[in-house]
């Protein structure tokens, strides 16, 4: 009975195991089925995802965005640095002119080197009390730190310098190599050389400065081993001394020729023209190419050639190219600008006023500028033709025997003299004269040149006053230019054998010897103080700079070995 029960029992049992393990199975087979509230959970948590993945989208976007602005700001400040316009501004208001770090920087650190010298032994007793008790460091200690920064700051605007003049050279080369591309010769021009060899020979000297700096910052820094006490740390002084006068004397001697390609006149000041006609047959033009650096007097040729085809019909191109000349010289004493374009309108056509107006490179401003730096170099010559224009203006007669006679000269001689004469035949036939200089105090002491004047229109010279500028041929403008034309203009350059007065004789005489005209002129010789300046400084600091450094060097090398 017992085991009948047991039997059942486990029989129970089993089923009910295989009741448990088939419900397990299909709860694991079919997942359960969620309640009425989950669908709606799991599509809000959806939305909820989607939107997270938007901003964090978003915010990808803009960060990338930052990232490019920072980075395009950055290539901007940084391509700053390389454009020569920037570095030229720059430099001209704070490093080489304005207020002049170059030169003021190593004044303040020349002075501080004094002080670090004087009391390299022992402070003063003021430091002694109230200062060096707080900071724990000797007076001749700060001096020699402030001069560490000085020197610093002096590197840095030495090296801007010398970047700026880097990249104006490059500039340089890159537009010969582009105008002897288009078949210019330039270099072939009178000058080029010697300009090339100025620019090359600052850049030579400003390397040489900078390469001094940085040799005197490196022996001030040699102080901090050895102490300002010892021997060693005071010949280490006395050398960065030494190399930074030998540095501000290397960079003064480059401040006579300053030069720029920012500007298209920026070579103006550095170019020195080695030849010039005696005798200029299209004055203005002559004029204005003689005193042009190469660059300019090659693309001067191409704007010529491009205006002359411009000129209306009827219309002279010499005398329309004078006339233009003499109106922008007239425009940079006030003549207004429409009076300047109907000046132009008269022997151009529309095109060629816009050419005028709209050049390129030679557009109305940079020919102020050339009209200012010809008025700089040959101011005789517009005071000479000043002359003239007010006889017109007035209406006097400057006439002696058929023949208009003007001569001028500088007053004050600075280097080399330009002396400018001005001939006009008004007769009927042709007449030979001859121009004869003479001066004991200027080389050549003795000139005669013999000219045919061909005849002239008397007419041109009017028998009233005329303005200025007006309609048609009877102003100042149009006389003048006609005179130009007409007339025979002389320059020669004269050399001065001595300083303090001087005198020169101009004759114009027959060819028989007879005096036709003749004019007495009393100069003053002197010698360009700025200049005169800048060069003695610059050979008393190198001299002090390599005698101390010689000195410096050997003191230091004895103490080592």
């Amino acid at each position: 009975m017992i085991l009948e029960l047991n039997t059942l029992e486990y029989c129970l049992t089993g089923n009910d195991m295989a009741d448990n393990d088939k419900a397990e199975k299909s709860r694991v087979d079919k997942p359960e089925k969620p309640s009425g509230g989950e669908p709606v959970k799991n599509l809000e948590n959806e939305v909820t995802s989607d939107v997270l993945q938007e901003k964090e989208s978003s915010e990808k976007v803009k960060f990338s965005a930052t990232v490019k602005n920072l980075s395009s700001k950055s290539m901007k400040q940084l391509s700053k640095w390389n454009n020569e316009s920037f570095l030229y501004a720059f430099d001209r208001q704070l490093i080489s002119f304005g207020i002049r770090l170059l030169l003021f920087l190593p004044g303040f650190a020349i002075l501080a080197y004094f002080g670090a010298w004087a009391y390299s032994s022992s402070s003063p007793s003021w430091w002694v009390d109230f200062i060096e008790p707080t900071i724990g460091q000797s007076f001749s200690t700060i001096l020699v730190a402030l001069v560490f920064v000085i020197l610093l700051g002096y590197i840095l605007a030495l090296a801007l310098h010398r970047h700026r003049v880097n990249l104006t050279i490059k500039t340089f080369e890159e537009q010969v190599k582009s105008a002897q591309s288009k078949h210019l010769s330039i270099k072939s021009l009178h000058g080029y050389e010697p300009l090339e060899d100025s620019i090359k020979r600052s850049v030579t000297k400003h390397f040489f400065s900078l390469v001094c700096a940085l040799l005197a910052i490196f022996s001030l820094s040699a102080i901090a081993f050895y102490g300002i006490q010892t021997d060693m740390g005071k010949y280490c002084l006395a050398l960065s001394f030494s190399l930074t006068v030998l540095s501000v004397g290397q960079h003064v001697s480059t401040r006579s020729s300053s030069f720029n390609m920012a500007e298209r006149t920026g070579l103006l000041n550095a170019y020195n023209s080695p030849i010039h006609p005696s005798t200029l047959d299209m004055v203005f033009s002559d004029l204005v190419k003689s005193q042009l650096d190469p660059l300019l007097k090659s693309e001067y040729e191409v704007f010529t050639r491009e205006l002359e085809s411009h000129v209306k019909r009827g219309v002279d191109p010499r005398f329309a190219r004078e006339k233009m000349m003499m109106t922008l010289y007239k425009h940079s004493k006030g003549l207004d600008l429409s009076s300047v374009e109907s000046e132009f309108s008269e022997v151009f056509t529309k095109a060629g006023v816009e050419l005028v107006r709209t050049h390129e490179v030679f557009t109305i401003e940079e020919w102020l500028l050339i009209i200012d730096h010809l008025e700089l170099r040959c101011p005789a010559f517009f005071r000479m033709i000043g002359r003239i224009e007010e006889d017109l203006a007035s209406g006097r007669k400057s006439i002696n025997d058929d023949i208009i006679f003007e001569v001028d000269m500088e007053n004050v001689v600075h280097g080399k003299a330009n002396l400018f004469t001005y001939m006009h035949n008004l007769s009927d036939e042709p007449r030979t004269v001859v121009l004869r200089v003479q001066s004991p105090d200027f080389r050549p002491h003795d000139i005669a040149m013999t000219y045919l004047l061909q005849p002239g229109e008397e007419k041109v010279w009017p028998d009233t006053g005329v303005p200025l500028a007006q309609s048609g041929n009877e102003d100042i403008l149009a006389i003048m230019s006609a005179l130009l034309r007409d007339g025979t203009v002389a320059w020669q350059t004269l050399l001065p054998e001595r300083f303090g007065e001087a005198t020169v004789s101009v004759r114009l005489e027959e060819v028989n010897g007879e005096l036709l005209v003749g004019s007495q002129m009393n100069v003053r010789i002197r010698s360009v103080f700025k200049e005169r300046i800048r060069s003695a400084s610059s050979v008393v600091f190198n001299m002090i700079g390599i005698i101390g450094t010689l000195i410096s060097a050997s003191l230091l090398t004895y103490i080592i070995v």
